[in-house]
């Protein structure tokens, strides 16, 4: 009988303390997500800060779709740059064309307006893969800005995961014993770093996005009208 007893204790002290730790993590490194159950019980007076974590984070999620909208945006305009491009690359196919005619008839006058045709298109194709080029730094912007934002969610994410710990320990809930604050606080601290890493590589590839539109506009203002691109510099 004793001993029986003694088992079924030892079995439910087993079970008691693997729930604890899934729900918690036994104050690992890593900071457990606390239970939405357990904001169940915590009155609605005591969860101001987690109601403003909440909005928080659903604002961090909706730039993050809108990031990915303009990663969608970005990407269609380049691929309309690269088909301006092709266009580029026929019309300067068709002005050699011209020459070599030209040339075949002996005349002046016709070979000198079919030359300077051609350099026109060689301006407009030039211009054409500036801004080709352009408009995919736009794309890696757009990239590094999206990268930017989920980075932003996650930090949205640890700071409403850190504000039901202490609303939780502050209800009194004694699995808040078995939580550590230090690791939902690493975890803010950490997720913050990486908004940091991202912002440098926007500001980064942003730079680089200058670069190539202004290469971009000094080629089209050389180009003859009509052959510098789509003319779009926003």
């Amino acid at each position: 009988m004793f001993q029986n007893r003694t088992k079924r204790h030892w079995m439910v002290g087993l079970a008691l303390g693997a729930s604890m730790t899934f729900l918690a993590g036994c104050g690992g490194a890593k900071a457990a997500r606390v239970d939405d159950k357990m904001m169940a019980r915590i009155p609605e007076d005591q969860l101001g800060e987690v109601r403003e974590a909440q909005l928080a984070r659903t604002k961090a999620a909706d730039n993050v779709t809108r990031a990915e909208v303009a990663v969608r945006d970005a990407e269609r305009a380049a691929e309309v740059a690269r088909r301006n491009g092709d266009a580029a690359e026929s019309r300067l196919e068709a002005e050699k064309a011209a020459v070599k005619a030209a040339e075949a008839t002996g005349q002046q006058s016709p070979i000198a307006q079919a030359k300077s045709k051609l350099d026109g298109a060689q301006a407009g194709r030039a211009a054409a893969d500036a801004e080709v080029a352009w408009h995919e730094r736009k794309t890696d912007t757009a990239r590094a800005e999206k990268d930017l934002r989920d980075a932003e969610l996650k930090v949205a994410d640890a700071e409403l995961n850190l504000a039901q710990y202490k609303a939780l320990e502050r209800s009194g809930d004694v699995r808040a014993k078995d939580m550590s604050e230090a690791n939902y606080m690493a975890a803010v601290a950490d997720a913050k770093r990486g908004v940091e890493e991202a912002r440098r590589d926007v500001d980064q590839q942003k730079r680089v996005e200058q670069d190539a539109r202004a290469e971009w506009q000094r080629l089209r203002s050389q180009a003859p009208q009509g052959y510098g691109g789509s003319g779009d510099a926003d």
